[in-house]
């Protein structure tokens, strides 16, 4: 640049061309060291297990520049997903349009070579499922912002994506759905007492449920009984995953019924969790063999809604069959079916200790509760049907 200036310009006089010489030369050389100069990094996600859908997903991204020049002036954002087609979503491609990146890109103006640094972004993915986490793009702009060089780095990390919990405000469906939940649910804790544990000196600040008024004249000094909660009450969540023939095969639109009911059963699993009460969650399209009666797992309620995420629908009768060996087992301990059926269409009886929800998105209110047909089964005393 500076030999085409001096003997265009200076020594022969042609000031344009000198110019040229010059701008010419200076993107030559700012593509050069732009190809020399682009950053080599390597990539770590730090994603939690799981994630609702429609939910922000923070992610963590730690970034070491592993070449031997320091990156300057680059930035790094997810790749934005593809418009998504009909045949891509029957397909479950990965391309699919699930994901929507929330966050802006992060600039950043300087990484020396071997140093790391950590920056955060956001996506939110709009179906459940185990999903892949999209590439990561890294965009620079050095020098001078001349060119935009690109480069995609894909890590092959998954996430579980889980269906969205149901909300009050969601639909007239939902919050009639949810009422019921909190109705049962407080009938099956309702018959619960608080157990006696004894008695203490009273300290400022500590809760009073009841005064022991014959400690406090005996010893002269304030006395309460303390109470504790009996046993954590234990419940059968069974999932009824059942639809009729003719969507078991339509894979080019979304079932909305049958993620209406998955999302119930989320919503069912977190309330659940959040009182005095051990689930065991069985789906009709996962059976396995080894189901024991009073075999409850020390499942945390993450680990329930990531078992939801790949549930896939089945035939009707395949899920009655399912139903009835769950019904075997469990006897007469409670239990709570969801489905989108209503229980009439269930073929056999059903035990009083099991309560029937039909989750449909359209109506109201449609819970239901079949009554059994043998007077050999005795009325339970756990709470009645909703």
């Amino acid at each position: 640049m500076v030999v085409g200036f001096a003997s265009l310009n200076v020594i022969w006089g042609y000031p344009w061309l000198g110019i040229f010489s010059a701008c010419t030369s200076l993107l030559v050389f700012g593509r050069v060291v732009s190809y020399l100069m682009k950053p080599k990094l390597a990539f770590h996600l730090t994603l939690p297990r799981s994630v609702a859908a429609e939910n922000p997903l923070p992610v963590a991204i730690s970034l070491l520049n592993q070449g031997r020049f320091p990156a300057m002036n680059f930035a790094i954002h997810f790749k934005p997903s593809k418009k998504a087609t009909r045949r891509s979503l029957s397909n479950q491609s990965s391309e699919a349009i699930d994901y929507k990146i929330i966050s802006s890109p992060a600039p950043i103006s300087l990484l020396e070579s071997k140093k790391a640094k950590r920056i955060s972004s956001t996506l939110r993915f709009s179906r459940r499922g185990t999903v892949r986490i999209p590439p990561i793009l890294t965009k620079s702009y050095f020098p001078f912002h001349l060119y935009e060089t690109e480069n995609s780095s894909s890590l092959q990390t998954q996430i579980t994506v889980t269906p969205r919990p149901l909300s009050s405000d969601q639909n007239e469906a939902a919050r009639g759905f949810l009422e019921s939940m909190g109705q049962w649910s407080h009938r099956l804790l309702a018959g619960d007492t608080l157990d006696y544990t004894g008695s203490r000196e009273y300290e400022v600040g500590m809760p009073v449920r009841r005064w022991d008024f014959n400690s406090w004249a005996r010893l002269g000094k304030p006395i309460v009984r303390e109470y504790q909660s009996p046993s954590v009450q234990q419940v059968f969540l069974l999932i009824d995953t059942s639809r009729p023939e003719h969507s078991l095969y339509d894979q080019r639109t979304i079932d909305l019924e049958f993620e209406h009911l998955l999302s119930a059963a989320a919503s069912t699993i977190i309330e659940l969790s959040k009182k005095r009460v051990r689930l065991k969650i069985f789906v009709t399209s996962e059976m396995r063999d080894h189901f024991v009666d009073g075999d409850f797992l020390n499942a945390d309620a993450e680990s329930m809604l990531i078992q939801l995420a790949d549930v896939s629908p089945i035939s009707t009768s395949t899920s009655d069959e399912q139903l009835r060996q769950a019904f075997d087992s469990i006897h007469r301990s409670p239990a709570l079916v969801l489905s989108t059926r209503s229980a009439d269409q269930y073929p056999d009886s059903i035990s009083s200790a099991i309560n029937w929800i039909r989750t449909s998105k359209d109506a109201e209110d449609d819970t239901e509760k079949k009554k059994p047909n043998s007077a050999s089964q005795r009325p339970s005393p756990r709470p009645a049907a909703i």
